[in-house]
């Protein structure tokens, strides 16, 4: 029993280890899968060579039942001093807008999407660094939204 639980945890070891570009990844899970509009929900990663460039990726989960066709998320990265270095507010398609189909990853109630925010970011410095999301639709609260992330991965060449 023992001897299987070791070779268990070193598969899982080794599966995490092979992504050699991912330099953080995180998720945030919602509670009651409801996003609320005053909740921003923030990421803390370290960046320990500015030479290098960098895609950074916001990850989504949602319901089938998720009112809308799209979300509204307004992002900012920021520095050690909490200075602004990029934001925007992005789009990103969650239905086909005349089917209804999810897009994504998944079936039956669960979605999973990967969008990317920014491609070959260059961080100014080695240190530490944040990336804030917040929701920009008109409702205090998304219902069907299940969690948010981030994925910052080194462009490996």
């Amino acid at each position: 029993m023992i001897k299987k639980y070791w070779g268990l945890l070193f598969l899982i070891g080794l599966l995490y280890a092979c992504d050699e570009s991912r330099v953080y990844e995180d998720t945030i899970v919602l509670k009651k899968a409801y996003w609320l509009a005053d909740s921003i929900k923030t990421f803390d990663f370290t960046i320990d060579n500015n030479k290098d460039y960098y895609n950074l990726l916001l990850s989504l989960r949602n319901g089938r039942e998720y009112p809308h066709y799209n979300i509204y998320i307004n992002y900012a990265i920021l520095d050690s001093t909490n200075q602004v270095l990029d934001e925007e507010l992005r789009n990103f398609q969650l239905f086909d807008q005349k089917t209804g189909y999810p897009f994504g990853n998944g079936s039956g109630n669960l979605y999973e999407h990967q969008f990317e925010l920014l491609t070959e970011y260059q961080f100014p410095y080695n240190g530490d660094y944040k990336i804030r999301y917040e929701q920009y639709m008109r409702y205090d609260s998304l219902p069907e939204v299940y969690s948010i992330g981030v994925r910052v991965e080194r462009v490996v060449n």
